[in-house]
């Protein structure tokens, strides 16, 4: 996008590690965003307009990722969802929609566990890891396949992310993102769940959907037609539908 659409910006320090939150809307209603591995919160731009018609969007940028700098030890997924949760407490959003995408999923996944009481929704989109195809070679395939559906503007803000993120500290994430099994964490989270793919993410597949979607408690699902991996950059409206429970349906 050529402007952001962000109207405020705070860093939080959360355990001795930086990240920041983004904050668009005013409406009562409070939507959080948590991005994938290597990237920043700019690939949720058009979601985050699209959903500041109604809500208030905050998007938590990871520490290490985006601007934020890298800290000195490996962080876990558990640990990064420890940490959006203390993020969320310190906005003090309550009832809030919480919205993870690829690693996202997983970290948003373990920010509910920690603050269940913030939480009316958990909206997982493209989730990761296949449980049949949890390896690193299989994931970079899978992610070069990916990037060939993609637009040309996703693909620029995907790539530029990961420069800035550094080989050093996306190695240094990814074991715990492969190591973590969201369907492991997903029967543990009370509050209504949607987990939406692209039809076209070759790292998403549906089968992988399905399973996942068997081991919780209020589980839906959807399917975003002719999206890849980043479904929400070219599809916003429908997108921002799953995420605000106006639709149970696939998405077309």
């Amino acid at each position: 996008m050529s402007r952001s659409i962000w109207e405020h910006s705070q860093t939080v320090v959360v355990d001795g590690v930086s990240c920041s939150v983004r904050t668009v809307g005013t409406g009562s209603r409070e939507v959080v965003l948590i991005h994938g591995i290597g990237v920043s919160t700019r690939y949720f731009e058009p979601l985050a307009e699209r959903l500041a018609r109604t809500c208030t969007v905050h998007a938590i940028e990871l520490p290490g990722f985006g601007a934020m700098p890298a800290p000195r030890r490996r962080l876990t997924v558990k640990e990064f969802g420890g940490i959006a949760a203390a993020v969320m407490r310190i906005l003090g959003v309550r009832d809030a929609v919480v919205v993870g995408h690829s690693m996202g999923s997983q970290v948003a996944s373990e920010a509910v566990r920690a603050a269940p009481e913030l939480v009316g929704r958990l909206v997982l989109l493209a989730p990761t890891i296949n449980d049949r195809e949890r390896t690193a070679a299989t994931q970079m395939m899978r992610l070069a396949q990916d990037t060939l559906r993609e637009s040309p503007v996703a693909n620029y803000i995907v790539i530029s992310d990961y420069f800035r993120a550094g080989m050093r500290w996306y190695l240094k994430t990814l074991p715990s993102m492969l190591e973590h099994r969201l369907e492991d964490a997903l029967p543990e989270i009370a509050c209504p769940v949607t987990l939406v793919r692209g039809s076209r993410d070759p790292i998403v597949p549906a089968d992988w959907l399905s399973r996942l979607a068997a081991t919780g408690q209020d589980v839906t699902t959807g399917e975003i037609q002719g999206e890849p991996h980043v479904m929400m950059y070219r599809s916003p409206e429908p997108t921002a539908r799953f995420c605000l429970g106006e639709t149970s349906r696939v998405a077309r």
